[in-house]
């Protein structure tokens, strides 16, 4: 991402080219949510404690407390199972949809009010809540 001035503000550039205020930004978590967390490059699964702006303070399945830690963006992503309902990102545009499958680090998806020939495997980085 670029940062960017603009009447005195600072925006943020994503890449699907559009321009949102930082003050905007959603936060990558929620409290509750189950996720996964990069330590040492592998991810744990994990589970949102808190939340603060871009900040989650997780907790790592099957470790204690002492493990817990505060995580930025760079080292979180959603954990998805199957039935949840997402938003996946075809093209630019954002569809609604939902979880058939999980393998590996890829989720088959299902779009809402689209056939099964639709239905495919996509990369983390395409799934949103």
């Amino acid at each position: 991402m670029k940062n960017k001035v603009l009447f005195g503000a600072i925006f943020m550039a994503t890449w699907v080219g559009t321009l949102i205020p930082s003050a905007f930004a959603a936060s990558p978590c929620s409290v509750g949510q189950k996720a996964e967390v990069v330590w040492k490059e592998k991810w744990y699964s994990a589970t949102v404690l808190k939340v603060n702006d871009d900040n989650c303070y997780i907790t790592y399945e099957g470790y204690d407390s002492s493990w817990n830690e505060w995580v930025g963006a760079e080292r979180f992503r959603a954990s998805f199972e199957v039935g949840d309902a997402v938003r996946i990102l075809w093209k630019r545009k954002w569809y609604k949809g939902q979880v058939l499958e999980v393998s590996n680090d890829l989720y088959k998806i299902t779009y809402d009010g689209y056939d099964s020939s639709w239905d495919e495997w996509v990369e983390p980085s395409r799934v949103s809540r």
